[in-house]
Formats: structure tokens, C-alpha cells, sequence
């Protein structure tokens, strides 16, 4: 191999090519990194060493799949033997494989030995929960029975009724069928949360808007269809407004003849329940 003014040329003449790392071979030929593995360049190393020089060692490739570039280990291993189970530092500590600089970091070759120490992780992490939590209550938590009461400040009152109102706009679906989302405006819209109360019927809830210039006895109808009320079922139903008081029953019903817009707020949760004296009998 010839020195340019840059790197040296492959020795292997169907190469010839300037390499600027150039690697010397056992053969005392330098190659280029294509051509420096002796059965690249008919090497003559591959017939025996000569008398008084060091074997030819075949560096041990990265474990990771189809790369080719040379394994840690090989860089400071002594052992001619390419198979050996690598040992030294510079061998995965999870999975004890070689790998190359660019795969040397477990979560860069898919170590197996990470995912067991991880599993085991989890599992001596569930298995702490289970030894402390896992017996049953006699009772049931006071976070869980008691009811959380709206707060007193009116203008932390106003903050939570604007994020209930902006989370319902999302989910809300249109009370009557014939109103489409794309052409009542926002602001020309009411949405409640309805909810069935009727003995023995399933409780239902569902998030709906409605037009504010809708009349209340027109949205009663809608409201039982979209809560699945039977049309067969007789006894009259009327709208409440839930409020919290001792007694529901104490709660007068939503006129029908008048807007729903008129008695019922944004967020307000309305009941669909028989009318008083239909209770009664």
C-alpha cells in the first residue's frame, strides 16, 4: 500500500481504494474495512501463521442480530476462542453478552436479563401491597361515605360550574334528534344532566342539550325516549330540579307550559320521576 497525501490505498488490487484508517493485517498487508478480514483478501495467514508470529485471532462480533461491527469484549479479551462465554466488565452485567459500543446499554439490545429484573421488581412490588393492603375492611372508609358539599365561596363556586359546563359541551348529545351540533350555536343551547327515577326501572344518566327556546313539556317527552322509558308505561312523569334536601318528594315539578331555559340552569341535573300523587297510589 502506497502513502497519498491522505490515508493509504487497500492493498487488495480490486480495491485500490484510499481508506484513511487503514487497518494492517497478520499478512503485514494493510486494508481497507471492507477488505481487512482475511477471507476478504485471500489472506495468506488463513493457510498457518509464520514461524514466531501471534495467530490470527477473528474478533468476536456485537450478539445484537445482523450487526457487524466488533464486540467490546474482543477489544480486551486474550482468548483466541471467539465462543467463550464473555466474563470481563465489558460484558452486558444483565444479560452477560457482548455487545458493541453503539448496543452496549441494556435498553439498546432488548436484554433479557433487564426484563427479568424488572418482572422480579414488580412482582416483589406487588407482593409488598398485597402483605399490607390486601385485608378486607370491616368498614367502610369515612372518604367514602361522606358527601362532598359544594364549596361556599361563590367565586369558587362560579371557577367549578364553568369547568362542569365546559366538560359537558364535550360530551353532551343532542336531546332532540332533529337538532344537529352544527347548526344550533353554542350559546343557544341548555345542557343538563338527566336522570331516571322511576321504581323499577334501571337508574339512568345521560348528558344532553336542548335549545333554550324549547317549551319543558316538549323536552319531558324527549327526555323519557332518550332515558328509554317505555311507551307503554302509563303513570305521568314530571321533571325535578335535584336539590339537596331531606325530602324530594318536597320538590315542586317543572312547569311544562313554560321554557325549560326559564327554570333550569346550565349543569343543573334534572329528575325524571311519576308526579306526587302518582307516588302516592
Amino acid at each position: 500500500m502506497e502513502p497519498d497525501a491522505v490515508g493509504l490505498r487497500c492493498d487488495l488490487t480490486s480495491c485500490h481504494e484510499i481508506d484513511f484508517l487503514p487497518i494492517k493485517c497478520h499478512c503485514n498487508k494493510v486494508f481497507c474495512r471492507y477488505h481487512i478480514s482475511p477471507d476478504k483478501h485471500t489472506c495468506a495467514s488463513l493457510d498457518g501463521p509464520p514461524e514466531g508470529h501471534t495467530p490470527f485471532v477473528k474478533r468476536q462480533r456485537c450478539a445484537l442480530g445482523d450487526c457487524e461491527k466488533p464486540s467490546l469484549e474482543s477489544a480486551i479479551s486474550q482468548e483466541i476462542n471467539v465462543e467463550t462465554k464473555p466474563t470481563s466488565s465489558a460484558a452486558c452485567p444483565k444479560c452477560l453478552l457482548s455487545f458493541c459500543i453503539d448496543h452496549r446499554h441494556p435498553d439498546l439490545h432488548s436484554c433479557t436479563g433487564l426484563q427479568q429484573q424488572e418482572s422480579d421488581e414488580k412482582k416483589d412490588a406487588q407482593d409488598i401491597l398485597t402483605r399490607h393492603f390486601s385485608k378486607p375492611s370491616s368498614h367502610t372508609p369515612v372518604a367514602v361515605r361522606r358527601t362532598i358539599k359544594p364549596p361556599t365561596d361563590p367565586r369558587k363556586l362560579a371557577q367549578i360550574q364553568k369547568v362542569t359546563l365546559m366538560k359537558m359541551r364535550h360530551s353532551a348529545t343532542a336531546g332532540d334528534p332533529r337538532d344537529k351540533s352544527t347548526t344550533v350555536p353554542v350559546n343557544e343551547r341548555l345542557h343538563i344532566k338527566a336522570r331516571l327515577e322511576v321504581t323499577g326501572m334501571l337508574v339512568q344518566e345521560r348528558v344532553l342539550w336542548f335549545r333554550k327556546s324549547l317549551v319543558t313539556g316538549r323536552a319531558l317527552d324527549l327526555i323519557s325516549a332518550n332515558l328509554g322509558v317505555p311507551s307503554s308505561y302509563q303513570t305521568p312523569l314530571c321533571l325535578y330540579i335535584e336539590k339537596p334536601v331531606s325530602n324530594p318528594s318536597s320538590c315542586s315539578p317543572l312547569q311544562n307550559d313554560l321554557l325549560l331555559s326559564e327554570q333550569v340552569e346550565d349543569t343543573y341535573t334534572v329528575m325524571l320521576s311519576p308526579l306526587p300523587h302518582s307516588r302516592s297510589n
